[in-house]
């Protein structure tokens, strides 16, 4: 008997500005697999605050926890929201969370229906590959006015700062996640072949060489003068025997 399952690969590197300045990685990812499912996250730490680089740490801590307990059944996107907040909250400490804002591009995977919930607070990229060939994507808008005190986590985050969609039954064939040090490197034309090139050399792959393979391609990212962190994560629908 074969089943449809969600596999995965992620890498995350230091960009070179932070290299020179001998600044940590500022990006986090995470990828959480659970009975039901997989979760995964990627944050870029808001550049401008001092202990950025564990708020992104704590984005991932929050989301993948939040999501492991959370009653899907139930609850809608605004409370899974308001959930990753208070938990974020908790998992900065004892750092500040005014000192510590951090992006948040989430995917939430389930098994058993296939369906697929996404969401974004401030900016990157989230990006869907649908069973029919179509491309969907959630980006930031440039001109909607956001700062990145309300674009990220912050004591002062509400549910309505957040972009989300949700895909049902079958419709995905592949997630991917990205921070802006990838996406803001991408005109907005390139993005769909930039992802359906990801998943096309990921998927064909043991999982461990499209990870060795991502984080090279990271390393020698061939956009001239480029500097931030640079973080990605795909998720693609598998056959395996149940």
């Amino acid at each position: 008997m074969v089943r449809e399952v969600w596999k995965s690969f992620g890498a995350s590197v230091r960009g070179p500005g932070h290299v020179r300045a001998a600044i940590p990685n500022q990006d986090a990812f995470c990828i959480k697999r659970y009975d039901w499912g997989k979760v995964a996250v990627v944050s870029d730490g808001v550049g401008s605050c001092s202990t950025s680089e564990y708020g992104a740490k704590a984005v991932c801590r929050a989301v993948s926890l939040v999501s492991g307990r959370f009653d899907f059944q139930n609850g809608g996107i605004s409370s899974l929201v308001e959930q990753f907040h208070e938990q974020w909250l908790l998992s900065i400490m004892p750092f500040k969370p005014e000192t510590s804002s951090a992006t948040c591009v989430f995917s939430i995977c389930f098994n058993d229906s296939s369906t697929v919930l996404l969401g974004m607070l401030g900016d990157g990229l989230a990006a869907v590959l649908k069973s029919d060939g179509t491309y969907f994507e959630l980006t930031e808008d440039k001109n909607d006015g956001f700062s990145n005190q309300t674009g990220a986590f912050s004591p002062w985050t509400r549910p309505e700062n957040w972009r989300s969609a949700s895909f049902g039954a079958g419709e995905c064939k592949a997630v991917l996640l990205c921070t802006d040090g990838i996406a803001d490197d991408l005109l907005p034309e390139q993005h769909e072949n930039f992802v359906r090139h990801i998943y096309e050399r990921g998927h064909s792959c043991p999982v461990e060489t499209s990870t060795r393979e991502l984080r090279k391609m990271l390393e020698n990212w061939p956009v001239p003068k480029h500097s931030d962190d640079k973080t990605l994560v795909c998720i693609y629908q598998c056959e395996e025997d149940a």
